[in-house]
């Protein structure tokens, strides 16, 4: 049996930088829902509405589901971003690229 390097599936793109833009992608988006539950939370102790009150609470709700989510990602993939950027690591996926 053949042992032979796998190949890294994205044409055009390295392991290296897929990682960066997602590992930049995914802080982007837990900042955006941050904002996205500050701009309810002024709307909500702005308002004296019942209905009101009770969809920002449940949007308020999702906001928090969302930033917890990407929260995880962003840390998960921080923690790959990390160790892909280490000299060994970068010596792999550049001077030996998997498709070589």
């Amino acid at each position: 049996m053949e042992n032979k390097r796998p190949e890294f599936g994205i044409t055009g793109y390295s392991v290296l930088s897929i990682v960066t833009e997602m590992h930049n992608y995914f802080r982007d988006l837990q900042s955006y829902y941050k904002i996205a539950k500050g701009d309810l939370v002024s709307r909500l102790e702005a308002t004296s509405d019942e209905a009101t009150i009770e969809e920002l609470q449940d949007k308020i709700r999702e906001a928090n589901e969302k930033i917890t989510f990407f929260h995880v990602l962003n840390n998960s993939i921080s923690s790959v971003d990390t160790v892909l950027h280490t000299e060994k690591m970068i010596t792999e996926f550049t001077k030996n690229p998997p498709n070589s």
